[in-house]
């Protein structure tokens, strides 16, 4: 039993003649008969008896009918879901993320993403950068952002690579300067990452090899609690381009932070994760193509 059969009987049914069901689905009165006779030696039993020309459908044709119609729909439906979902217009985006990306920039991508698509479903979490990676692996997520770390064969990581800023007070003089070395913040109130943060160790490590004196006054889990110290001009802060758009785009007093390149470079590696052993759906490949395009936007307008 097949749809081709399932068809060809449902339209002899609805018509009452193979002629007019041959012309509806745009077949042979031949093919139509064939089909027909190869339902019925598939079921064993006639669905039609042939009286003066005419086809008169036995009562188990009329269960058939109901159950084919059924299967027909059913099938028509899951060729429309699969059209809509082949065109990006359906289907479910699952997100892991960085606290300091998922309030602002990830949000605004997805509802830019998902504008014009009202059958896509989005979940997005907050994880520290591990745990990112942790979620990716055992494929519970699409798409993850999170701070690079070491490779793992379970992930997939397009990683961009881009150099940290230094953000003062605007009414600093260090504010004028076309660059920021650790010269300049010798001593200087500093807010900065927690000291496991790969960012803080390289900090503490390039201003001891320039034999300066890294001052942190404020330690913070992420970039966007520093900043309020900066604004008050109670330190400076050094992070990457990546937070400092997420100032740019959302601070209400921006102009009481200037951002000023720092040297010697610290880099800050960020790395969009998917998937190692499963492909991820066109949607999925979509949206992780735009995220990518977003943040080398973001490296593009810090150099």
């Amino acid at each position: 039993m097949n749809l081709r059969q399932l068809k060809a009987f449902q339209e002899v049914m609805l018509t009452g003649s193979v002629t007019k069901a041959a012309s509806n689905i745009g077949r042979t009165q031949p093919a139509i008969s064939s089909l027909i006779a190869g339902l019925e030696k598939t079921i064993g039993y006639n669905l039609f008896e042939r009286r003066a020309g005419r086809l008169h459908p036995v009562p188990e044709a009329h269960f058939l009918l109901e159950q084919a119609s059924s299967i027909l729909n059913n099938v028509d439906t899951l060729k429309q879901t699969m059209q809509s979902v082949g065109s990006l217009e359906s289907g479910q985006l699952r997100i892991s993320c960085l606290p300091v990306f998922s309030d602002r920039l990830m949000p605004k991508l997805i509802s830019r993403f998902v504008k014009s698509r009202a059958g896509v479903t989005v979940s997005l979490i907050s994880e520290k950068s591990n745990e990112v990676y942790n979620s990716l692996a055992s494929q519970q997520f699409d798409i993850g952002l999170a701070e690079f770390a070491p490779d793992t064969p379970l992930v997939e990581a397009d990683v961009v690579e881009m150099e940290c800023v230094c953000a003062v007070p605007s009414n600093d003089p260090l504010s004028e300067k076309p660059v920021i070395t650790t010269s300049d913040l010798d001593g200087r109130a500093m807010a900065s990452f927690v000291p496991e943060h790969f960012v803080r160790q390289h900090l503490n490590e390039i201003f001891r090899e320039q034999g300066c004196h890294f001052n942190v006054r404020y330690e913070m889990q992420n970039a966007a609690s520093q900043y309020t110290f900066v604004e008050e001009a109670q330190a400076c802060a050094i992070f990457s381009p990546m937070s400092m758009n997420d100032y740019r785009s959302t601070a209400a007093n921006k102009d009481r932070v200037t951002f000023v390149p720092f040297f010697p470079p610290v880099p800050y590696r960020i790395a969009i994760i998917r998937p190692a052993h499963r492909p991820i759906s066109r949607l999925a490949q979509a949206f992780f193509d735009l995220l990518k395009k977003e943040i080398g936007d973001v490296k593009k307008r810090s150099i």
